[in-house]
C-alpha cells in the first residue's frame, strides 16, 4: 500500500494529522491528503461575483412558449369530462355509504340464492357436512 494510500485510510478511520506525524508519516504528505478529502468532503465555494461573471458570458435561455389557445381548449374539455366521470364515481360510494350494506347482510340476503351456488361449509356435531 502506498503511503498517501495509507494516510488516507488512517484519516478516513478518525485519525489526527498530528497523530500520523508522531508515528512516522511524512508531514507533507499527511497534509496534501487532508486537503484532498477535505475538498471532496466539501467542495470549493464559489462567489457571488464569479457566478455573476460566467452567467453573463454564457447565452440566455428562449423565453417559455405560449400554448396555443386551441390545445388549452382539448385540455380542458378532457379535464372536464374526468371531472363528471369522478362525480359519477363519487356519487355511486355516497349512495352503498348511504345504504350502510354490512357483509352479513349481504350475507343473509345471498344465503338462499341457489343460482350463485352458496353454501355454508360446517361441520355437524354428528359428523356431517351441513
Amino acid at each position: 500500500m502506498k503511503t498517501t494510500e495509507h494516510v488516507e485510510c488512517l484519516l478516513r478511520q478518525g485519525r489526527k494529522p498530528k497523530e500520523l506525524v508522531e508515528l512516522g508519516f511524512p508531514k507533507q504528505v499527511v497534509t496534501r491528503v487532508r486537503r484532498q478529502l477535505r475538498e471532496e468532503r466539501e467542495p470549493r465555494k464559489v462567489t457571488a461575483k464569479k457566478v455573476i461573471g460566467a452567467a453573463k458570458d454564457q447565452p440566455q435561455p428562449p423565453a417559455p412558449s405560449v400554448q396555443p389557445p386551441t390545445r388549452i381548449l382539448e385540455i380542458l374539455t378532457t379535464l372536464d369530462a374526468k371531472y363528471g366521470e369522478l362525480l359519477d364515481r363519487l356519487s355511486a360510494i355516497e349512495a352503498v355509504q348511504a345504504e350502510s350494506v354490512s357483509l352479513k347482510d349481504l350475507e343473509g340476503r345471498l344465503d338462499g340464492t341457489p343460482a350463485l351456488g352458496l353454501r355454508h361449509r360446517f361441520v355437524c356435531q354428528c359428523g356431517e357436512l351441513g
